[in-house]
């Protein structure tokens, strides 16, 4: 096998310039075959009454159910329909880049498959960005579905980021939004790994629209985003947009480590006036414990710093596609979010 390395390939920018296409809606999908019938139908129900150009791109995240027949079937059936295979399971804001990278429309939406992002609200989130709004966000104004640990831990960590990062990202604000084609070339310009995107989004600071929706059940399965997939996002968030967690964790190991000091030799003085020195071996032992697990902590908070950093300096490509209905041959092809350029290696 041979492997050809194509650096001439075009910038997405000039890739979306060059397109006839209004509207791209961009799917991310895990274990979802059932959903990708019923959204379709709903999809081009909702979008028969808007009149112009649009795609529907569905970005299977690695599934292991019938996903990718199902997204295959949908394609023979649609024309309008295109679909990105990845290699692996990525998770949700890598598999929505995938979707990014690929969507050719002047705006381009993102949404759940499970239909609790109602098809009906992208015609408001149009109107929204023809009245010169380029980002329109969605407001989930019902909470009835979701567990009692998000309810209680999505409001405290969007405080949490909001005081370390200064950005007021809405808590209740989802994945569902419209782009324009400005913003999310903007988007795509923005290099880094880990991908906050709720967070990239808001800090780019174009003019932003909202619309409320009510959610409806889930239309089937279960949620895929876990306590620690939650736990994983609320990391990047933070570390991504502010360096307050090292700073913390700086501050509190040198506060631990004076306080023990301090303590130490007090209890000695206050308890053994006379100069013995069991007591005070036994006191520095404790004090030096809680001051090294102090350092630890801020160890811990640098590490996890300088890992990101590492990773970014590797350069190894955000994602891998095995297969897009542009090329459903066994073609292999990786792109690597370095400035607006794409890198495809074909086998």
């Amino acid at each position: 096998m041979t492997i050809g390395i194509l650096d001439a390939a075009p910038a997405i920018g000039e890739l979306a310039s060059a397109a006839s296409l209004q509207l791209s809606i961009v799917v991310p999908m895990y274990n979802e075959a059932e959903c990708v019938a019923p959204l379709m139908a709903r999809l081009r129900e909702v979008l028969a009454a808007y009149g112009r150009s649009y795609e529907v791109i569905l970005v299977d995240d690695g599934s292991r159910d019938g996903t990718t027949q199902a997204i295959l079937a949908a394609e023979q059936a649609d024309e309008r329909v295109r679909g990105v295979f990845l290699a692996r399971n990525y998770g949700q804001s890598t598999a929505m880049q995938a979707g990014f990278d690929a969507a050719r429309g002047d705006a381009v939406v993102t949404m759940d498959s499970d239909l609790q992002h109602p098809p009906a609200v992208i015609l408001e989130m149009l109107t929204e960005w023809r009245a010169g709004h380029d980002v329109v966000l969605t407001v989930r104004r019902d909470n009835k579905s979701l567990g009692l640990v998000k309810k209680l831990a999505v409001p405290v960590f969007y405080k949490a980021l909001r005081y370390c990062s200064g950005m007021d990202v809405r808590p209740a604000a989802a994945d569902f939004r419209l782009m324009s084609r400005k913003a999310l070339d903007a988007l795509l310009r923005m290099p880094e790994r880990h991908r906050f995107i709720r967070g990239m989004v808001h800090w780019l600071g174009f003019e932003t629209s909202e619309v409320n929706f009510l959610a409806p059940p889930r239309f089937k399965g279960k949620s895929k985003f876990t306590l620690v997939r939650m736990i994983r996002l609320a990391r990047d968030g933070l570390l991504s947009f502010s360096r307050v967690p090292l700073h913390a964790a700086l501050l509190f190991a040198g506060a631990m480590m004076m306080l023990s000091f301090l303590g130490t030799t007090g209890a000695w003085m206050a308890f053994h006036p006379d100069g013995s020195t069991g007591w005070l071996i036994l006191a520095l032992i404790l004090g030096a414990h809680l001051a090294g697990g102090a350092a630890w902590i801020a160890l811990l908070a640098f590490s996890e710093y300088l890992a990101r950093i590492h990773e970014q300096v590797l350069g190894r490509p955000l994602y891998v596609v095995r297969e897009s209905s542009a090329d459903l041959r066994g073609s292999e092809a990786t792109f690597s979010l370095n400035s607006r350029e794409s890198r495809m290696e074909v086998a």
